[in-house]
């Protein structure tokens, strides 16, 4: 079997199966010399498509990637050979775009090999040998001048001006050629001229893709490109795939062509063009060019910002020259005010966002651009320009409140999609009202305060009255001062005169919403905003799933804004909170904003006795349900008693003061029910919500080494049980907190020697059975953290348990070698510190020096990746620092080693010497570690 034959085998098997053994072996064959030979066999027409295919693919890899095997005699027979496969008739388009691709590699090649001698550019020499004399070939030579753009990309060592000017020289031609297809076609309407049409701008638009084109030039196709926006915009309801391409690649053209960023040095094109594109919109209709109306306005923003205030460019410091006084002011003022007027019309379309229209959402970017351009603007000129702008940005404010209203019913609201969409829609139309503001300042707060003065009797217009709340909850950051007056106007209308139980709930949502964003300028005037507001809260709080969400943040933000004001009014809104406790959504944030909430008002009451009376109708509420799903299956309740644990730590986080003990002996008796129940005790999450509330609970006490002697024992008794890497994590703020206080130290000690002595020993049943420390990496985070914080802040715990030692230092050098990031870390922070505790430590650490050191070079010699071993070398950096002898000899004992990197003797010392000259500079050290490292690996490589 010949080679041919045993390719075109191989692909069909390729493309029936997908094998990957195949496919690798059939690039090796697109590799090999003998690729040159077969691939002119299997591009013959009569093989199947899948195999011309991989020739044409084949036979453009080769040109593009191994050129240096084409001998300079062969050239001219390759390019003969590649012009012969190219106008084979019934080649299929994607065979023939591959081929198109390999002649223009082979032009690109061949014209670098014979650079000085070569008096044509690549486009010239195109013509030659692909003269376009007929609409086959025309089509062909379009192909192949698209693909050479492609090419530029691929030349090595060639200088940037040299490319340049190539780039530059192949494109003046091939725009003179895009001209005249472009002129031809449109003087024939005919199948082929509009293939060739559309062959052309795909053709235009792959050289636009190179950047930066000269303007003069580009000019020249400006008009046809401008034309082919008029022929393919999509205006019949069944659109042809042609026209939707020719669409698609012409938007893309024309949106390159008007974001060019030396166009704003080029007044005259600028206008020119900004007015022949106008022109043309004007005559087709907006509708379909709102996108590339968006980019040529965003692009240019100051440009039609300085025009529609009037203002010259050079007294911007932009230095247009003379023709400038071709187009007056008043002519680009027109042009300007033509473009805004096309988005205003697009921003104001008619219909519900997304369901009805999808294109209102377009200019955003660009109104954003337009104020934003007055930053830019010396102060006489910003008034100037703000005043232009008023009138615009005043008629998008409305447009905006009218677009962002709500779905009068469900029915109107369309898909889920839909619906995110809109959300979507009303947070950038929220956000563009703030642009609104920045321009017509306090005039936007006027138009919101006459929506929400109308007459309220006509129930339809809810949505109205909600649109213009959610603007005006957008403008609660970006509010001056000098408008406060505006806002207690509209406060006071949305607190007192809008009927919200006449109205659907969605209306008090926004309204709790808009309350809550405003909750800073509450608390700056709490009378008589701060009562008002919470009984618009409570109002949310008790009207139901819909509206309670939103009123519980805002109660949330209130309450953290206000806390110096809350007292008289507590006690109410704590009664509020116990109604609504019980109706809450299971799993939602609602429950612990709430009780953020409650914490915040119990602190605020005068006494503890005031305190302790709201407390049964708070945590009593959740101490009660508790003992309810405590009860129940832990499959059936694992989510609600997470919950609910959760909602207390929230609890904790906010009060202080005496209040705390009791809260946390209510809380004991549960604690001790998920400890000694047989499934509770061993469910993860579970044990996971109680320790963070137990911390929660000892953060806010005022005497935790005294008090948090009984959940010492819980801990102990659950650890036994169930040994998890949040009980260490308590356990080591246990260790923070009462490490040195004797009314707890004597059980701390007690308690932490058999925790530790726990996790030491089911470290080393794990190793005695071969088993993977890895799946016990978040224990051993936790324990490593412990040790670590443990001789940061108290070493002489650990002597009381000398015996557990020299096991907790080898527990932190076998992590040192695990795959996961943060154990090593937490390792190399307890080595560190350990070894940092001289004397206390020094008797243990030089009986594992040699053991810990040979670990470090290990790592470095390829267990652990290159980027990972700065833990490795600030242990090291440590060890060196703290017993600079011994590390010495250890290291020379480590690389002598049979299992040490296999690295030249010579590298061996000058890294030792490396090693043991940086005693301060932990980076420094890690880079050596890291080159190292490389060295390894790169010997390592050689001697497979």
């Amino acid at each position: 079997m010949d080679h041919a034959t045993a390719v075109e085998n191989a692909v069909k098997r390729f493309y029936a199966s997908g094998d990957n053994d195949t496919h690798a072996w059939l690039l090796q064959a697109q590799a090999s010399p003998e690729a040159w030979t077969f691939v002119w066999q299997l591009l013959d027409p009569s093989k199947p498509g899948e195999v011309q295919f991989f020739a044409a693919t084949t036979l453009h890899a080769k040109i593009s990637k191994q050129w240096e095997e084409v001998p300079n005699s062969e050239y001219l027979g390759l390019q003969v050979r590649v012009l012969e496969v190219l106008k084979h008739p019934g080649t299929s388009k994607i065979v023939l775009t591959r081929l198109c691709q390999a002649l223009a590699a082979f032009m690109a090649n061949s014209s670098m090999s014979q650079l000085e001698n070569s008096e044509k550019c690549m486009v010239e020499e195109l013509i030659e040998i692909l003269p376009y004399n007929s609409p086959a070939t025309v089509g062909l030579f379009l192909r192949v001048l698209e693909a050479i753009p492609r090419e530029f990309d691929r030349r090595q060592g060639v200088k940037q001006l040299k490319q340049r000017e190539s780039i530059l020289n192949n494109w003046c031609k091939a725009a003179w050629i895009l001209q005249q297809i472009f002129s031809s076609c449109t003087q024939t309407n005919d199948n082929n001229s509009d293939a060739l049409f559309l062959s052309g701008i795909e053709c235009t638009l792959s050289w636009l893709k190179l950047g930066q084109l000269p303007l003069d030039t580009i000019g020249q196709i400006y008009p046809h490109l401008l034309l082919a926006a008029a022929r393919y915009i999509p205006n019949r309801d069944n659109e042809e795939d042609d026209n939707a391409r020719g669409w698609e690649v012409v938007q893309e053209c024309l949106t390159m062509v008007v974001t060019h960023t030396e166009l704003y040095k080029r007044p005259q094109l600028f206008w020119e063009w900004a007015k022949s594109f106008i022109c043309m919109v004007k005559e087709h209709g907006a509708k379909y060019y709102y996108e590339i109306l968006t980019t040529f306005g965003e692009a240019h923003s100051r440009t039609f910002l300085l025009s529609l205030a009037n203002i010259g460019p050079n007294t911007e410091g932009q230095k247009w020259t003379a023709e400038q006084i071709k187009w007056t002011k008043d002519q680009q003022k027109l042009i300007a005010e033509q473009l805004i007027e096309f988005l205003l019309e697009c921003s104001e379309q008619e219909g519900r966002y997304p369901v009805d229209e999808k294109r209102s959402c377009v200019p955003f970017g660009f109104w954003y651009a337009l104020q934003d351009d007055l930053n830019t603007l010396d102060v006489a000129h910003e008034q100037q320009a703000i005043l232009a702008l008023k009138p615009i940005y005043s008629r998008l404010a409305r447009a905006l409140l009218k677009k962002t209203t709500l779905p009068a019913s469900p029915s109107e609201a369309g898909t889920p999609d839909e619906i995110e969409l809109l959300r979507c829609y009303r947070q950038d139309a929220a956000d563009t009202l703030i642009y609104c503001y920045n321009v017509i300042g306090h005039d936007l707060l006027i138009l919101l305060g006459q929506r929400l003065s109308q007459s309220h009797d006509n129930v339809s217009k809810w949505t109205e009255v909600e649109s213009t709340i959610h603007a005006f909850k957008a403008l609660s950051d970006n509010l001056n001062r000098k408008d406060f007056h505006y806002l207690t106007a509209i406060m006071d209308l949305m607190l007192s005169h809008i009927p919200y139980g006449m109205y659907p709930r969605e209306v008090l949502c926004c309204a709790c919403s808009a309350v809550g964003a405003y909750a800073e300028w509450i608390g700056e005037c709490p009378e008589p905003w701060l009562e008002r507001s919470l009984q618009l809260v409570v109002l949310g709080l008790t009207h139901g799933p819909i509206t309670s969400p939103a009123a519980s943040m805002a109660l949330k933000d209130i309450v953290r804004e206000c806390s110096a004001h809350l007292a008289p009014l507590a006690p109410s809104i704590l009664e509020t909170i116990g109604r609504t406790l019980p109706n809450v959504t299971p799993g939602g944030g609602e429950g612990l904003r709430l009780m953020y909430a409650a914490g915040e008002l119990l602190k605020s009451l005068r006494t503890t006795e005031e305190q302790m009376s709201h407390l049964e109708s708070t945590l009593g509420l959740c101490v009660m349900r508790l003992r309810e799903l405590l009860q129940l299956p832990v499959n059936e309740a694992r989510v609600a008693v997470s919950n609910q644990l959760k909602m207390i730590s929230m609890f904790f986080t906010t009060l202080e003061g005496a209040i705390c003990s009791p809260v946390l002996e209510a809380l004991l008796p549960i604690f001790e029910g998920i400890v000694n129940h047989p499934d509770w005790s061993r469910d993860d999450s579970t044990l996971d919500a109680m320790y963070n509330c137990a911390q929660k609970s000892v953060s806010s006490l005022f005497y935790p080494e005294r008090e948090a002697v009984s959940l010492l024992h819980l801990l102990d008794t659950s650890y036994k049980i169930r040994p998890h890497p949040a009980a260490l994590v308590f356990l080591k703020q246990l260790v923070l907190v009462g490490g040195r206080n004797p009314a707890i130290s004597d059980e701390l000690i007690r308690v932490f020697g058999e925790i530790s002595g726990l996790t030491l020993g089911g470290i080393a049943s794990c190793r005695q059975a071969n088993g993977n420390l890895s799946e016990l990496s978040d224990l051993l985070e936790a324990y490593l953290l412990l040790l670590a914080q443990v001789c940061k802040k108290n070493a002489r715990l650990l002597l009381q348990i000398p015996d557990q030692v020299p096991e907790m230092l080898r527990c932190g050098i076998a992590c040192l070698l695990l795959p996961e990031t943060a154990t090593v870390k937490a390792a190399g922070c307890f080595l560190t510190n350990a070894i940092r505790q001289s004397p206390h430590m020094q008797t243990f650490i030089q009986p594992i020096g040699q053991e810990l050191v040979c670990v470090i070079l290990q790592c470095v010699g390829g267990v652990v990746p290159r980027n990972s071993l700065e833990p490795h070398a600030e242990v090291l950096l440590v060890l060196n620092k703290a017993c600079p002898e011994w590390t010495a000899q250890w290291l020379r004992l480590a690389l002598a080693d049979r299992s040490a990197p296999v690295v030249p003797q010579p590298q061996k010392e000058s890294f030792i010497q490396a090693v043991l000259r940086e005693r301060t500079n932990k980076r420094r050290l890690c880079d050596k570690l890291s080159e190292f490292s490389l060295l390894c690996r790169q010997t390592a490589t050689v001697g497979l």
